[in-house]
């Protein structure tokens, strides 16, 4: 696992906000995405705080893209409000004189994961959900 259970809760909740296009309670998302309800709007809350997401309260409350959050949301924006301060920059085995001209052993395959990351991370979160599915899958049938 390359993400923080934070971040997959978080991206996972963004691309069922953007399918659906619409308020959608902390309940209904956690239990789409089978993760903790407690630990989901936390993380909601901190993204709608920083404004990747919105939120409305009360009974008919919940969390919604507007749509300049449907257009322009990236993978990146989640990723940066996840409370992580991991990046895909520098040695992925901690080394500070690793370049190209002085490389670590796992430099170079290093290099085309680092690259990949940064494609999804330039991803916008409306296009997501046409990739595959991110639903909780039941197990036990």
């Amino acid at each position: 696992m390359i993400f923080t259970n934070t971040f997959q809760y978080a991206i996972k909740s963004c691309v069922i906000l953007a399918e659906k296009k619409e308020k959608i309670g902390i309940e209904e998302i956690s239990k789409k995405i089978g993760a903790p309800v407690a630990f989901t709007s936390k993380t909601l809350q901190s993204l709608a705080k920083n404004g990747v997401i919105s939120s409305g309260k009360g009974r008919n409350g919940g969390f919604y893209l507007t749509e300049e959050q449907y257009e322009n949301s990236t993978v990146k924006d989640v990723f940066k409000h996840c409370g992580t301060d991991a990046t895909v920059e520098g040695c992925f085995l901690g080394l500070d004189n690793c370049s190209d001209a002085n490389p670590c052993p796992i430099h170079h395959i290093a290099n085309e994961i680092r690259l990949n990351i940064k494609k999804i991370l330039q991803l916008k979160v409306k296009e997501l959900y046409k990739y595959g599915n991110v639903l909780k899958v039941d197990k036990t049938n």
